[in-house]
C-alpha cells in the first residue's frame, strides 16, 4: 500500500465515516491478497496429509508435522508486532509472504519429516503475521457501524479462500511437485495488491497483558471452549485428508470432503451466533458441542465412500468451528471494560496452545483405533465442553439478555487484532470510554506509515 499522508484510516485519532461498500472497495488490495494467501495456504493443508500417506508416514508422525504449524502460528504472533515497530507493515508483510512461499518448495525438496516440520512451523510463522498485519487493515477500514458487515466478509473471504483452495487438489497429481509450486505462486502474488492498493498503513496497538488467572475466575467456560476448540478443529483441518486417504477416498473425493467442513464453518456461525444472542451463550456452547459430538459419532457408522459422509463433514465443520466466536462473546459478556485487547492476545494463545496439542492427540488415536479416531478424538473433545457447559449452568448464573454484546461472526484461526475487533463492535458507553483512552502504540515510520 502506497504511503499517504493522511492520518489512518479508522484509527484512534481519525474516523472517516463511509458506508460499508465504500470501506470495503478502499480495501480491495487487503481482501484480495487475503483470498490469495488462503487458496495457496487451504490447498497446502490437505495437500500435505495426502503426501504424508503416499511418503509413508505414520500417522502419529504426520500429526506431529502438521502441528509444528501451530506452534509457529504462536511464536508468530508474539513476534510480528516486534517487527512491524521495526521495520513497518509493507515490509513485513514482504518478507513473510516471501517465507510462505519459499516454505512451501521445501517440501518437493526431501520426504523427511524433520525438514517437514520446519518448514511447517516457518508457515505457521509467517501466516501468523501475514493476519496480524492484514487484519491491522481490516480494523482501521472499518467503523464502529459497519464493523460486523465487515468482518462477515473478512472471514466469509479467509475461509471461503481457503476451501476454495482445497477444490484445487485435483488440478495435479499429489505426487508431484506442480501442486506445491501452484501454492508458491499464489502465496507470492498475495503482495501484488497489498503494494499497488492507495488504502493508508494502519497502526498497530500493543495488547496489554491480562492475567489468565483472572479471565479464568470470570469465564472459565471461554477459556476451556476455546482450547478445546482449537485442539478439535486443527485436528479436522490438519488431518481430515489423511483420514480420507485411509479410507479409500480418491483425490477429488479429499478435496470435497476437506472443503466442506470449512464452508460449513461459514453457512453455520451465523445462525448460532443469533441464536447465542437470543438464549444466552452457555445454552448454546453445550447444544453445538452436543450435536458436534453426535455429528462425529454418526460419521463413524456412515459409509465413508458415499454422498453422507460429505454431508456429515460439512456439519462437523459448521458445528465445531464456530465454538470459537462462541467462547469470545461469552468472555466478552463477563470481563471488565476496556480489557479487550488482553482478552484477544488470550484467547488467540489458548486456542493455539489447543491447537499444538489437538493433531498429534489425534494422530495418537487414530494409530490406536483407526482412521476413524479423528472423530473419536473431535467428539470426545467437544462432549467435555458441553460437560463442563452443563456443570456451569447448574452452579452459575447466567448473564440477563440485555447485558449481552452482540455475537460478531470471526474466523476460526482469528488473530488478536480481529478478535480486539470484534470486541470493540458492540460496546456499553462505559467499555466504549475506557478503549477510548490512549494506548501505547508503535512509532510511525519515517516514510509516513505507522
Amino acid at each position: 500500500m502506497v504511503d499517504s499522508p493522511n492520518p489512518p484510516v479508522g484509527s484512534a485519532d481519525v474516523t472517516i465515516p463511509g458506508t460499508t461498500a465504500q470501506t470495503l472497495l478502499g480495501a480491495w488490495g487487503l481482501f484480495a491478497a487475503i483470498l490469495l494467501v488462503m487458496l495457496g495456504n487451504g490447498m497446502l493443508v490437505p495437500l500435505l496429509g495426502i503426501r504424508a500417506e503416499l511418503e509413508g508416514f505414520s500417522t502419529t508422525t504426520t500429526g506431529f508435522v502438521l502441528g509444528f504449524y501451530y506452534a509457529g502460528f504462536l511464536v508468530g504472533a508474539a513476534v510480528t508486532r516486534r517487527l512491524v515497530a521495526h521495520v513497518g507493515h509493507i515490509r513485513v508483510y514482504a518478507a513473510l509472504a516471501s517465507l510462505a512461499s519459499t516454505a512451501t518448495l521445501v517440501y518437493i525438496i526431501t520426504p523427511d519429516p524433520l525438514v517437514w516440520s520446519a518448514a511447517r512451523l516457518l508457515t505457521g510463522f509467517a501466516m501468523s503475521g501475514l493476519f496480524i498485519v492484514a487484519e491491522s487493515w481490516v480494523g482501521d477500514a472499518s467503523t464502529n457501524e459497519n464493523r460486523g458487515r465487515v468482518l462477515a466478509v473478512y472471514m466469509v473471504v479467509l475461509m471461503g479462500g481457503m476451501g476454495l483452495g482445497q477444490l484445487l487438489l485435483p488440478l495435479a497429481d499429489p505426487a508431484g511437485s506442480v501442486l506445491f509450486i501452484v501454492g508458491s505462486i499464489l502465496v507470492s502474488i498475495a503482495v501484488i495488491p497489498i503494494t499497488l492498493s492507495v488504502s493508508p498503513a494502519p497502526r498497530l496497538a500493543i495488547s496489554e497483558k491480562l492475567p489468565i488467572r483472572r479471565v479464568w475466575n470470570e469465564a472459565s467456560l471461554g477459556l476451556a471452549a476455546a482450547f478445546g476448540q482449537g485442539a478439535g478443529v486443527a485436528s479436522l483441518l490438519s488431518l481430515a485428508a489423511v483420514f480420507g486417504s485411509r479410507v479409500g477416498m480418491s483425490v477429488g473425493r479429499i478435496a470435497l470432503f476437506t472443503s466442506m467442513a470449512v464452508f460449513g464453518s461459514i453457512a453455520l456461525q451465523a445462525p448460532v451466533g443469533v441464536l447465542s444472542d437470543r438464549v444466552g451463550r452457555r445454552g448454546v456452547m453445550m447444544g453445538t458441542g452436543l450435536l458436534a459430538a453426535g455429528v462425529c459419532l454418526v460419521m463413524m457408522y456412515t459409509d465413508h465412500l458415499s454422498w453422507w459422509a460429505v454431508v456429515m463433514s460439512f456439519l462437523v465443520g459448521g458445528l465445531t468451528l464456530p465454538m470459537y466466536p462462541l467462547a469470545l462473546s461469552y468472555i466478552n459478556d463477563r470481563v471488565p471494560a476496556g480489557s479487550s485487547a488482553g482478552v484477544s492476545s488470550l484467547m488467540s494463545f489458548t486456542t493455539g496452545v489447543g491447537a499444538v496439542i489437538g493433531p498429534v492427540g489425534a494422530a495418537f488415536v487414530m494409530e490406536a483405533a483407526g482412521p476413524g479416531g479423528l472423530f473419536w478424538f473431535i467428539g470426545a473433545v467437544y462432549l467435555c465442553i458441553t460437560l463442563y457447559a452443563g456443570i456451569q449452568i447448574l452452579t452459575q448464573e447466567g448473564i440477563p439478555a440485555k447485558e449481552r454484546r452482540a455475537f460478531v461472526m470471526v474466523p476460526a484461526r482469528a488473530g488478536a487484532v480481529i478478535l480486539h475487533m470484534a470486541r470493540r463492535r458492540r460496546r456499553h458507553p462505559v467499555e466504549a470510554a475506557a478503549e477510548n483512552a490512549p494506548e501505547e502504540r508503535c512509532e510511525p515510520e519515517q516514510t509516513g506509515r505507522s
